[in-house]
């Protein structure tokens, strides 16, 4: 007999164990004939059509944006599939989408420049910004880096480990709802005064998503700005990315997508609208910004040594240095690195995933391509940009 709540507990169980690269799969298929198809004259986007048209015929994905940006510096952007199911029309560069971890890497560059600026020490840490006042059971936390939050190695872990977050993990299972919502500053602080370090994990990759939450607060009280205007000041605004904010204008939010449920949550059907999740400003940095294909193409090209000519020019290759290794993972600021194949150059990557959306943001430094891919669905398997760059590379090789 099928108990019908084993699933989702598992589930739970798992998730409370594991970090998003490990429950998030890149689908990744050999791209052989893929590179003949291109090398023999087949269009860019009759490639992406093959890796899209599938994810929207079978009902997998509602809408979906495809951004590219190639070795010469072009980009195209093509959009499938409807804003709104019932009424919406195509999405295009810009329909915006919640990008949910994606964030990190925007919160990672703030912290960056902020060190460029001078208005962060490189060896800063948590008690440092936080003051005297801070006297955490756990001495070490107080000791825990910026640069080490940024590149998850700080010890914390991917979430508190609570009865609480239990149960509104639980209650995600049936309404959706950010199970970090209750973490405002109250809560996280009384977490960190109460958590203890296990000095073994120091220095090594545990993804954490309160603690990139607590980067981003950090980075707020540092200067007494909230993070979303630091952002904006700092980072979007250079890079031309005006549609990418935590808080949307009455004008971009007619833009966002409807969000729908995907693979998660468990007790809702597939497809079901839900409301994107809201963040508090202590789990901001974790996953609250919004942004476009079109935003998230200049950024990929910034990322890739295509120059805005702004401050940040010099900044981002320092985001991109790996500094640790996990099994097949590297681990720069903001990004993870991998090896799709074994014939393949590494690529960097990330997957925001929130309730009702997900985003993958991927490039190849090597060969200068880059791919965002934007879905209002909630999907663990990332089925597009990993592939599209592999052959993409492969068809530029001689």
């Amino acid at each position: 007999m099928k108990l019908p709540w084993i699933q989702p507990f598992l589930f739970l169980l798992v998730l409370l164990q594991n970090s998003c690269s490990v429950l998030s799969i890149r689908e990744v298929s050999d791209p052989a004939e893929a590179i003949s198809r291109l090398k023999s004259g087949a269009t860019l986007k009759s490639e992406v059509d093959i890796l899209v048209n599938p994810l929207i015929d079978s009902g997998e994905n509602i809408g979906v944006v495809v951004g590219i940006v190639m070795p010469d510096a072009r980009t195209y952007v093509y959009g499938y599939g409807k804003t709104e199911l019932s009424s919406g029309s195509t999405p295009d560069g810009k329909s915006i989408y919640s990008v949910g971890s994606v964030s990190k890497g925007f919160v990672s560059l703030l912290l960056f420049r902020m060190i460029e600026e001078g208005v962060i020490d490189r060896n800063e840490t948590i008690g440092d910004i936080l003051g005297p006042d801070f006297k955490p059971e756990d001495e070490n936390v107080a000791r825990i880096t910026l640069l080490q939050l940024a590149s998850h190695s700080s010890g914390l872990p991917m979430h508190p480990y609570t009865i609480k977050l239990a149960y509104t993990f639980s209650c995600f299972l049936f309404t959706g709802n950010n199970f970090y919502g209750y973490i405002d500053t109250t809560e996280g602080m009384k977490y960190l005064n109460s958590f203890h370090l296990d000095k073994e994990q120091i220095g090594k990759y545990t993804y954490s998503n309160i603690g990139a939450g607590l980067l981003g607060y950090l980075l707020a009280k540092k200067t007494d700005k909230p993070l979303a205007e630091l952002l904006q000041d700092k980072i979007f605004r250079p890079l031309g990315m005006s549609d990418t904010a935590i808080t949307l204008s009455d004008e971009q939010q007619k833009r966002l997508v409807v969000g729908y449920c995907g693979d998660q949550p468990f007790f809702r059907f597939r497809n079901t609208p839900l409301e994107p999740w809201k963040f508090t400003c202590f789990m901001e940095g974790t996953g609250a910004a919004y942004s476009t294909a079109d935003d998230l193409v200049l950024y990929l090209k910034e990322q890739l040594g295509f120059p805005a000519a702004s401050q940040l020019d010099a900044i981002i290759p320092k985001t991109q240095e790996i500094q640790l290794h996990d099994d097949k993972i590297g681990v720069a600021s903001g990004w993870l690195v991998e090896k799709p194949l074994q014939n393949t150059n590494e690529i960097y990557f990330e997957y925001g995933l929130t309730s009702v959306f997900n985003c993958y943001l991927g490039f190849d430094r090597e060969h200068k391509i880059g791919v965002v891919v934007l879905r209002n669905n909630f999907n663990w398997r990332e089925k597009i940009g990993h592939n599209l760059i592999t052959r993409i590379a492969g068809s530029i090789q001689k």
